[in-house]
């Protein structure tokens, strides 16, 4: 917004120069963007958020410079000549006033158009308004000096004479001021005189009723427009003018009937003319003023600092808000011009601003409540430290996806549908973190890094209800080669190790179960622990769809389950003070019995004494049949009382033998 200090100094006395009212004006949230001396002026060049419609004309930059010195603002004269009776010819009705709350017409006969007066022109070019004739530019004016915008028509080209304020019909057409014939549909307000649309409200006016030299009789119209509609009749026209940047974002209603009177007053003395009758004012319901409630203690609180009522007070004064203080606070009726204040935090923002920001301590408020993890963030912050002790790094993906890549992950669950999608390419959310893992691992594998491990812990969409998953992806070598060790490529072994490292805090057992396995992985190579967790290596033609030529890992936990789990408690024993005794077993297993079979007829012998069990070798070819395969176990053995004797150990071995023979296991001969 381009403000000239000569004309904003005939609205409030200024006591610094246009340098330091830039300043103070940037302190109170009108930034300052630039300072230009142009024709013997000088014109700020300032930045007004898009809740600030009111500051977009030099009485609302007025209204903020006197609140900042404490001046009063004087108001342009807009009296005119009292006239009674209504104008000729002319009548008013609106439809639509939800769209249109307060319209107002005021007629003005006999002017005699030609060009404005040098001041005037300079102040529109100052503002980036190309001059036009006397009374096109004092509605130009107007707008600029009270941020009304207005329109004028040639009355004698109105046909009927009769004002309509309705939304367009379908497939009527309007010739705007531009020369370019406008497509309307119904979403639209129109002004009509009677039958044809004339203009589009609050955005730009038409090419048949426009003002020209041969225009004699004029129609000056102020309203009130709904923002929405003007914004999106703008849009949808791909059109933008001075009227509908200011109503798009909230005219003053009050306004519209002083607007008309200042514009009226100077085309009087610019062009001439005598006003026909009263001003028609068709406003169907008034909106009582705003009235927000401020309480004392929100200022500190909320602030940082206590601020001294007659302070408070003075800055809603100096605003031209009214301000009833009780012992509570304060009740603030807002003006009509302050769309933007409807809660206490909006006048909150107020005091801060006009108090100035740079006056409040750099303090934080006291404290007064509790902290309180949530229910799932020690088991996250325990998952967390086991990936990062593992090698992992975390990556965090977008959760947008392609409904194609969904069906192939999660061919079960129904994807939500985005109704306004950031691309076309990915209009559903995720089912599944794989793909946006297999994303992660190509982006790295294509810079030249190719040993990875990665993880992420998120949410999926499914339209069944969402919930939390945790992905690991492995591929490349999990231990590099060194001066003393070979390189050691990651396995469905060493993947299968990290998943039960991460169950082990749970206490869940990483036992198999018998559900289908997702068909995204190899079908030999996969294995699922129960509900929890399903891992494997990934299926070839899955990776090369992904542009991923080396083998790929991935473990799928729903996270959930363990956190619902909860973390095993923690017991601390005494370093043993007796040997361990271990013996180790070379065992003949038929191939139907599973290692975790083994452990469960160990165990079921009942032995006090068995520290551990741990399998070293197995042979699957060998001099054996081949309905069984070789497994080396070595079972260890302590007590924490006394030195075990070999008749003990003895006993020990033979009890789990026996258990061993009823699986089908024995001791090779």
């Amino acid at each position: 917004m381009r403000i000239s200090f000569n004309w904003l100094r005939e609205f409030v006395d200024l006591p610094d120069d246009p340098a330091a009212l830039g300043s103070r004006l940037t302190g109170v949230g009108l930034t300052l963007d630039a300072v230009v001396e142009e024709d013997g002026d000088t014109i700020l060049d300032l930045d007004i958020s898009s809740n600030r419609g009111d500051c977009l004309s030099h009485l609302g930059v007025a209204r903020e410079a006197a609140a900042i010195y404490g001046r009063p603002v004087r108001l342009p004269d807009a009296s005119v000549p009292e006239e009674s009776g209504a104008p000729r010819g002319i009548a008013v009705s609106v439809q639509d006033d939800a769209l249109c709350r307060r319209y107002t017409a005021r007629v003005i006969r006999g002017v005699t158009i030609g060009p404005s007066p040098d001041w005037m022109v300079r102040r529109l070019a100052s503002s980036g308004i190309r001059p036009v004739n006397n009374v096109a530019d004092i509605t130009n004016y107007v707008l600029l000096e009270l941020g009304q915008p207005l329109h004028a028509f040639d009355l004698d080209r109105l046909g009927s004479g009769e004002i309509v304020v309705r939304t367009a019909a379908g497939g009527e057409t309007l010739r705007t001021l531009d020369d370019v014939d406008r497509k309307l549909d119904p979403s639209m307000l129109v002004i009509a005189d009677g039958s044809d649309p004339i203009a589009l409200a609050g955005v730009i006016g038409g090419r048949d009723s426009e003002i020209s030299e041969g225009t004699r009789n004029v129609l000056v119209e102020s309203a009130w427009f709904d923002p929405l509609s003007v914004r999106r009749t703008a849009r949808s026209l791909n059109i933008s003018t001075e009227a509908s940047y200011r109503f798009e974002r909230g005219a003053d209603i009050e306004m519209a009937a002083v607007a008309s009177d200042r514009a009226t007053r100077l085309i009087l003395e610019l062009a001439g003319g005598s006003i026909d009758g009263y001003l028609v004012d068709v406003c169907p319901a008034r909106t009582p003023a705003a009235v927000v409630r401020l309480r004392r203690q929100r200022i500190a609180g909320y602030l940082g600092t206590a601020i001294a009522d007659e302070h408070v007070t003075g800055i809603f004064e100096g605003l031209r808000f009214g301000v009833d203080s009780d012992p509570a606070g304060w009740r603030v009726t807002v003006p009509s011009y302050r769309h933007d204040i409807s809660r206490e935090e909006d006048l909150l923002e107020e005091v801060a601003r006009h108090w100035g920001y740079d006056r409040f301590p750099a303090t934080l408020p006291a404290w007064s409540g509790e902290g309180r993890g949530l229910r799932w963030q020690a088991g996250e912050r325990t998952v967390r430290g086991i990936l990062r002790g593992l090698g992992y790094s975390e990556t965090c993906t977008l959760a947008f996806s392609q409904r194609d890549t969904e069906a192939k992950f999660a061919p079960a669950d129904e994807p939500v549908v985005l109704r306004n999608p950031l691309s076309e390419d990915e209009p559903v959310l995720r089912t599944s973190l794989v793909p946006g893992l297999l994303g992660s691992l190509r982006w790295n594998l294509n810079r030249g890094i190719r040993d990875l491990r990665l993880y992420e812990i998120g949410k999926v969409y499914p339209a069944r209800g969402e919930y939390r998953q945790l992905v690991l992806g492995m591929t490349g070598a999990c231990w590099p080669r060194g001066v003393h060790n070979p390189e050691l490529e990651g396995s469905f072994y060493a993947l299968k190790g990290d998943v039960e490292e991460l169950l082990e805090p749970f206490g869940a057992r990483a036992e198999d179960g018998e559900t289908e396995l997702p068909g995204y992985y190899h079908p030999g190579r996969t294995m699922r622990f129960g509900p929890t967790a399903v891992f494997g290596e990934l299926d070839r033609s899955v990776s090369e769809e992904f542009r991923i030529r080396q083998k790929v890992y991935v473990a799928e936990i729903r996270i959930e389950e363990l956190y619902r789990a909860g973390l095993r408690s923690i017991a601390a024993a005494p370093v043993p003070k007796y040997p361990r005794v271990r013996r180790d077993f070379s065992l003949l297993v038929e191939r139907r019995v599973r290692f975790r079979d083994v452990v469960a007829a160990v165990r079921a012998a009942g032995v006090p004494e068995l520290a551990g069990i741990e399998p070293f070798d197995r042979l699957d070819r060998g001099p054996f049949p081949e309905s069984c395969y070789s497994l080396a176990v070595a079972l260890e053995y302590q007590s924490p009382e006394r030195t075990l004797t070999d008749a003990e150990v003895d006993e020990f071995d033979r009890r789990i033998l026996t258990e061993l023979a009823a699986i089908g296991a024995r001791l090779r001969g």
